[in-house]
C-alpha cells in the first residue's frame, strides 16, 4: 500500500484550486484584450458630433504618441459627442490627456469626459463627468444635480504639458455614487472636450488620445477546495 505524507496530500488537494485560478486569469486576459473598442481617435473624429464655438478641434501629430486630437476653447466651448450601442456589464473607459499651461490660480473644469448612462427598468438616466480640475484634489467627487455627478480624475497633483493615463470602471464608479445600482444600467452616449459640466464657457487648450472601451469580466466566485489529512 502506497503511503503519502500529509504535506503531499495537501498539495494534491490544492492543485484544483491552482488550476481554477490559472484558468480564471487566462479568461480574464482574453476578455480584457479581445473586446477593446476605440471610440475616439484622430481617425474616428469625423464620426463624432461637434459643438464648437470660438474653438478649435482638429487632428494633431505628436512625435511620441502619433496622431492625437487637439482641443482649444477661447472662452467658448469645444465638445465632441457620440451615441454608442453598449450592453449592461462592466465597461471600462480609458484615455490619455494633456493640458497646455494654465494660470496657477485657475479654478474649475479645464477638460472633461462625460458618460451618459440609462436604466430601462428604473426609467432613469445618469451622468458622470470625469474632469481635469486643477483646483481640486484627485478623487474628489460631488453631486451637482439629481443623478448627475462630477468626479475629478486629474487635479492638484497633475501638471500641465504632461500626459496622464486614465482608466475608469464606469459601473463600479456609479455604484459608489448611487444608493443602489440598477442591474441593467448601460452607457448610451459620451462627450469629451472643454467646458464646464453646466455649460459655462472655458478658456483652455489641450490634447486627448484615444478613448477606448473595454468590457471587464464579472467577478467569478471560486468555491474553496476542501483539504483533508
Amino acid at each position: 500500500m502506497t503511503s503519502h505524507s500529509r504535506k503531499y496530500r495537501r498539495r494534491l488537494h490544492a492543485l484544483p484550486a491552482a488550476i481554477a485560478l490559472l484558468l480564471f486569469g487566462v479568461l480574464w486576459l482574453f476578455s480584457h484584450t479581445s473586446s477593446a473598442q476605440v471610440l475616439l481617435s484622430a481617425k474616428t473624429i469625423d464620426s463624432w458630433n461637434r459643438d464648437c464655438r470660438h474653438c478649435r478641434i482638429e487632428p494633431h501629430y505628436d512625435v511620441i504618441l502619433g496622431e492625437i486630437i487637439r482641443m482649444e476653447s477661447r472662452m467658448g466651448r469645444a465638445l465632441l459627442s457620440l451615441n454608442v450601442d453598449t450592453e449592461a456589464g462592466r465597461p471600462e473607459l480609458s484615455w490619455k490627456w494633456s493640458l497646455d499651461d494654465y494660470p496657477e490660480d485657475v479654478a474649475g473644469t479645464m477638460m472633461r469626459v462625460t458618460v451618459n448612462l440609462a436604466s430601462a427598468a428604473q426609467g432613469q438616466t445618469y451622468r458622470v463627468h470625469y474632469v481635469w480640475n486643477p483646483s481640486e484634489r484627485t478623487t474628489h467627487r460631488e453631486m451637482i444635480d439629481e443623478n448627475e455627478y462630477i468626479w475629478v480624475v486629474s487635479g492638484l497633483q497633475q501638471s500641465p504639458q504632461r500626459w496622464y493615463s486614465i482608466k475608469r470602471d464606469v459601473r463600479q464608479d456609479l455604484g459608489r455614487l448611487l444608493e443602489k445600482l440598477p442591474e441593467d444600467v448601460m452607457i448610451v452616449s459620451l462627450e469629451t472636450g472643454i467646458s464646464e459640466p453646466d455649460g459655462r464657457k472655458v478658456r483652455s487648450a489641450g490634447y486627448i488620445d484615444q478613448i477606448t472601451m473595454t468590457y471587464l469580466p464579472e467577478p467569478i466566485s471560486l468555491e474553496p477546495v476542501a483539504t483533508s489529512d
